[in-house]
């Protein structure tokens, strides 16, 4: 119980002050612990945090897949664009859902490289998600001919972009680069569908 509630407590300081603001103390003090007990359970505060990380990717990917289980019966037009406001009202109303972004924006020095190896691993499994989402919907008829693993990765860096909005510019800016992306990549792989379609004999 102390394990998981030290990771809860840290993980809420994480997201409020980052990983250079946050104090082994502070998180301490909040669990109603010493400073060194928290040593009895983590090698020190990179081992936190890297847990801490790993706990917000696992619960992020649970909401991805619940996003796309519970809309399985929509369009996928629906589903691709409801994906943009699922991660807005993240952002807006969950600190796990905007500590995953900013950690994955902008990880510690110290721990760059195993911060993105989870952050890849999270981006990978939304290529896969997708792929198999997408590959449902061309059985169904659309997308004849596409090749689904690119219209999947087209959408996931699409995703990744207007991401950097969301982080810097807020609401506005990042609904604005939705509305302006979105439209033109579903034309595109229709257009691209259509084009397939002409050219078979």
């Amino acid at each position: 119980m102390s394990q998981t509630k030290i990771r809860d407590v840290a993980l809420s300081h994480f997201a409020s002050y980052g990983y250079e603001g946050a104090s082994l103390s502070k998180i301490a003090e909040e669990v109603g612990i010493k400073k060194p007990t928290i040593y009895s359970h983590y090698k020190g505060k990179n081992d936190l945090f890297l847990t801490a990380v790993r706990y917000v990717f696992q619960l992020e990917r649970r909401k991805v897949l619940s996003y796309f289980k519970m809309a399985q019966v929509k369009p996928l037009k629906e589903k691709l664009e409801g994906f943009f406001t699922m991660i807005e009202e993240g952002f807006n109303n969950s600190y796990t859902t905007k500590f995953l972004l900013r950690v994955s924006f902008f990880p510690p020095a110290a721990l760059m490289d195993e911060v993105m190896t989870l952050a890849n691993s999270f981006i990978d499994g939304l290529h896969r998600q997708l792929i198999k989402l997408m590959k449902y919907h061309q059985k169904q008829g659309e997308f004849a001919g596409i090749e689904i693993e690119e219209a999947a990765l087209a959408y996931v860096t699409m995703v990744d972009g207007v991401l950097v909005e969301l982080l810097f510019a807020g609401n506005h800016r990042f609904r604005k680069r939705v509305e302006a992306a979105f439209p033109i990549y579903w034309s595109g792989i229709h257009c691209m569908a259509d084009k397939i379609k002409e050219n078979r004999p």
